[in-house]
């Protein structure tokens, strides 16, 4: 039996992690939650997850400003970023800093974990 894929969800939204934490624990993955950027560059190497899912607009630090720094010190996962910004120009940035996806909230679950299954291969 293989292990667990891992998954880091950053959302300062605590309802939202908490409903992506559900899904994803459902589908078998091992989820760690982190708040905010800085708590979550300061434990991807520690916990070394296998996908990064992360909120555009936080506090503290915003999401593109999180996924520049964690492609800047060769995280090389897919990081996919979720958000409930509909503009063409802030997902085109979130490209731009790193991400290999931005999906808008609200998504569909399924669709959500099915991006997700497409980009870990």
């Amino acid at each position: 039996m293989s292990e667990p894929k891992k998954i880091l969800i950053i959302d300062d939204d605590m309802t939202a992690l908490d409903i992506v934490d559900f899904l994803f624990e459902d589908k078998g993955f091992d989820v760690v939650r982190r708040a905010d950027g800085i708590s979550a560059l300061e434990c991807v190497e520690e916990t070394r997850p296998d996908i990064i899912l992360i909120d555009l607009m936080m506090p503290k630090m915003s999401g593109q400003e999180c996924v520049k720094q964690l492609r800047s010190r060769g995280i090389t996962v897919p990081i996919v970023a979720f958000t409930a910004i509909d503009d063409p120009e802030v997902h085109h940035e979130a490209e731009e800093a790193g991400c290999n996806l931005v999906l808008t909230k609200p998504c569909k679950p399924a669709l959500l974990v099915d991006h997700i299954e497409k980009l870990l291969g």
